[in-house]
């Protein structure tokens, strides 16, 4: 059985180039659901309940595996090394999956190392990682509507389809080619019911930057107010619904985000 490529803070926790310094993550346990948290609303003249909304509040990895050296001296070395890289919090915690890499936000909550009197030149380690509940790839898709033709009509619908097991959080990118009097732009997930709206003067080769995991909205590099939420997409197909206000109007519009997975 190979090995699985696991990185924190860009430190691996599975290597062997070295006899003085190898790292062998056996366990690594990974696929569990995220705590989640059901809010209820209970039936007051029935018996039970219905779930009003459901939240994800955090993941547990747990990562067991050995430290081996080839003396007392160099173990020594190689534990304190490996607490020390581990110290720092809220940092990557990569995982290759088989196609990819999933990458996790995380903290070390623990490291436990249950050493015995003949544990002279490898000790056995179980690491607790405290995670934001969804993992992300680390490359981002990117999916340019109108097959990366410009958009001249309002309102223009499209359905697209998103890769991942949970919302996602795009990053949208609007370039106005050309417009008469173009002053409102509005973004709408008719899935989900999100939208957002600009109202401003556009001009030529303007470009909009809506980035709803960071919650900004830039025109040409400047804040710009909107009203609306900051809208997410589901896992699978969403449909979208791009209008705009103007005389004439001629806009490319792409977004890209990071699949996310339970």
């Amino acid at each position: 059985m190979s090995l699985v490529a696991i990185t924190y803070n860009s430190y691996s926790l599975q290597t062997t180039a070295s006899a003085a310094s190898s790292i062998l993550s056996r366990d690594i346990i990974y696929r569990s659901l995220p705590q989640k948290n059901l809010i209820l609303k209970q039936d007051t003249i029935r018996d039970g309940f219905s779930v009003v909304k459901e939240q994800y509040s955090q993941k547990i990895i747990a990562v067991r595996g050995l430290l081996k050296s080839d003396s007392e001296a160099n173990l020594r070395t190689l534990r304190d090394a490996f607490m020390s890289d581990l110290r720092p919090n809220e940092r990557n915690l990569d995982i290759d999956y088989g196609s990819g890499t999933i990458r996790y936000n995380a903290s070390v909550q623990s490291i436990d190392i249950q050493e015995e009197f003949w544990n002279i030149v490898q000790i056995p380690f179980e690491i607790s990682f405290l995670c934001e509940p969804f993992g992300k790839a680390t490359s981002t898709t990117s999916i340019s509507l109108n097959s990366g033709n410009a958009i001249t009509a309002s309102p223009h619908n499209e359905n697209v389809s998103i890769t991942g097991t949970y919302k996602a959080k795009p990053t949208i990118t609007i370039t106005v080619n050309s417009e008469t009097d173009m002053t409102v732009l509005k973004w709408d997930n008719v899935t989900t019911g999100d939208w957002i709206q600009i109202a401003t003067n556009f001009s030529n080769a303007d470009v909009l930057v809506i980035d709803c995991e960071n919650e900004t909205v830039k025109l040409n590099g400047t804040d710009i107010d909107f009203t609306g939420v900051f809208p997410n997409f589901l896992d699978g197909t969403n449909s979208l619904t791009l209008t705009i206000t103007a005389t004439a109007f001629s806009i490319n519009a792409s977004f890209s985000y990071y699949p996310t997975y339970l």
